[in-house]
């Protein structure tokens, strides 16, 4: 054992090593934290922030003739003074993600997340009565494209989210009622951290300058106050730069555009794109809750249909939704079920731990004893392996098969992102989270729970059990909710400049060379993690400028 962990270290030395070689190799790389002196930087594109659809936008574009300045708050690792940056004030429902779900790094949130690919609904895209606020300016088939080469970026497959995979897994789905259940999958990228996959390329791109430890201080427009003249960055040492470009793209999440935009009042006293009192506004999560458990006599069984598959290095994991024609029928929001498979004292839970620090390279004196336990309890372990290897399938002995549901959001305008009278180390004004949900959520989740217990006795999966206070006062609901660190709606897209920030092509009304990437722009939300739409509409938005330059 000592061995193992000692060989663990070294490869996580060699690999630091490694990386430190390809910085030094990386020629388009400036760091304001140490550099002497920057001049200005000029550029065709000016890109804010390095996660999902910077990284994503930045890519597509290097395909082009163009230039990019990609901007970037953090470095290459975390760090506490950096990530202080994103200190915030709750005065809603609490909201962990505000802090917990963002990260001022190269990389953003993708050097963290998951990597759970999903589209949005067709429905998603339409305007339904009875959602408020509902109903995007493109259709769902302008984005089909755009889904598949956001697919390849994350290097998961192309195939269908349900009949294709259904061959391709070898499993049959319940019998559930098609009005009533839609039983899909979901996708997660072998490789979720983007920056490993496409860093190379961007910061040794002879066109591109990653420009690090860089936070944006100022938005500076021209005197007609309808173009951006230039950005300017400074790094918590005090040192500043400039960037001017022909077109700039803040990419810098849900929650951080809007407070780049609110912030920025010195030409616009209520901020850039600010009009009609709308950024920040409708600040939209996916709500989720553990509401209960199945009763199963076929345990095994209802892990074969609900726990994760695997096929050749990609994770499929379940989901069991509400059909578009039952939320139209019902009036209710989008909704959807996982099931989430725990056992108090697992062997195989600790196997899981190992493996994940050993990718991670996280070696500390807990993950010995942790090893210990796997080697005390090799039948535990290697039954979950067993199942894996030889079916593809993810096995938890003695697991209580709890279900979880994530809803979307209805878009409340009083549900919003505002400044706060605090500075920052910087002296921008920190943000104030007022995260607010409508009792449709509620209604939801709950008309939709009924279903899925009628569905599940009918079938003959098994019995669902419903926690107390999911069935109980429903005054207190809203203290079971956690949110998803899904920050969406802040600059919502919209045809006309007073029902929304950006227009369909990402573009803020007002000034014509500034535009939104990520979930900001969203007018609502489904129940998918947002990030292969976030990608999808940066891979659009990448051919929309390379348009405008042709």
């Amino acid at each position: 054992m000592y061995r193992l962990v000692k060989s663990f270290a070294v490869y996580s030395r060699e690999m630091s090593s490694r990386e430190k070689i390809f910085r030094s190799q990386s020629r388009m790389i400036i760091d304001l934290k140490s550099a002497a002196e920057v001049p200005e930087l000029s550029c065709d594109v000016c890109i804010v922030g390095t996660g999902a659809a910077g990284l994503a936008l930045a890519s597509e574009l290097l395909t082009s003739r163009q230039t990019v300045v990609l901007v970037e708050s953090g470095g290459f690792e975390h760090e506490a003074a950096t990530q202080a940056l994103y200190d915030v004030s709750v005065t809603g429902l609490q909201h962990r993600g505000s802090t917990e779900g963002r990260f001022r790094v190269l990389g953003g949130s993708t050097t963290k997340w998951g990597g759970q690919a999903l589209p949005l609904m067709p429905s998603d895209f339409e305007r339904r009565e009875w959602v408020a606020h509902s109903g995007w300016p493109i259709a769902f088939d302008e984005l089909v494209p755009y889904y598949a080469r956001a697919s390849r970026f994350l290097l998961v497959d192309n195939r269908n989210f349900d009949s294709d995979l259904f061959d391709y897994l070898h499993t049959q789905p319940p019998a559930f009622d098609p009005q009533q259940v839609w039983y899909h999958f979901s996708k997660w990228s072998p490789r979720p951290n983007i920056r490993a996959l496409y860093l190379r390329a961007i910061s040794t791109s002879d066109r591109c300058t990653l420009l690090l430890h860089a936070n944006v201080t100022e938005v500076v427009l021209q005197e007609s106050l309808n173009r951006v003249n230039s950005i300017k960055v400074r790094s918590l040492e005090g040192r500043k730069a400039t960037t001017k470009a022909r077109e700039y793209v803040l990419c810098a999440g849900g929650i951080e555009t809007a407070r780049l935009l609110l912030s920025n009042s010195q030409q616009q006293p209520m901020g850039i794109g600010n009009e009609h009192d709308l950024v920040g506004r409708f600040f939209q999560d996916h709500p989720n809750a553990m509401v209960g458990w199945v009763k199963s006599r076929h345990p095994a069984k209802l892990q074969q249909v609900f726990n994760v598959f695997h096929k050749r290095d990609l994770k499929y994991s379940v989901r069991c939704t509400a059909p578009a024609a039952w939320q139209r029928q019902h009036q209710m929001l989008n909704v959807s079920m996982g099931m989430m498979f725990a056992a108090d004292d697992s062997a195989f839970e600790d196997l899981k731990t190992l493996f994940r620090a050993t990718r991670a390279h996280q070696f500390d004196a807990a993950l010995v004893g942790t090893a210990l336990r796997v080697a005390t309890h090799p039948v535990s372990a290697t039954r979950s392996v067993w199942d894996y290897v030889a079916h593809g399938k993810s096995f938890e002995p003695n697991a209580r098969a709890n279900i979880y549901l994530t809803c979307e959001q209805e878009p409340n305008p009083e549900s919003r992102i505002l400044l706060s009278d605090q500075t920052d180390a910087l002296g921008v004004y920190r943000v104030e989270v007022r995260w607010k949900l409508t009792d449709l959520t509620r209604q939801t989740m709950l008309e939709f729970a009924k279903v899925l217990s009628d569905e599940f006795q009918r079938t003959g999966i098994g019995e669902i059990e419903l926690d107390t206070w999911f069935r109980g006062d429903s005054s207190t609901w809203e203290n079971h909710i956690a949110d998803q660190f899904h920050h969406m709606g802040t600059a919502r897209m919209h045809n006309s400049p007073t029902c929304g920030v950006v227009d369909k092509n990402c573009r803020i009304h007002a000034v014509t060379n500034l535009y939104i990437g990520g979930s900001a722009v969203f007018p609502t939300s489904g129940h998918s993690n947002p990030t292969l739409t976030i990608i999808a509409l940066a891979i659009r938005l990448a051919d929309k400028l390379k348009e405008k330059r042709a």
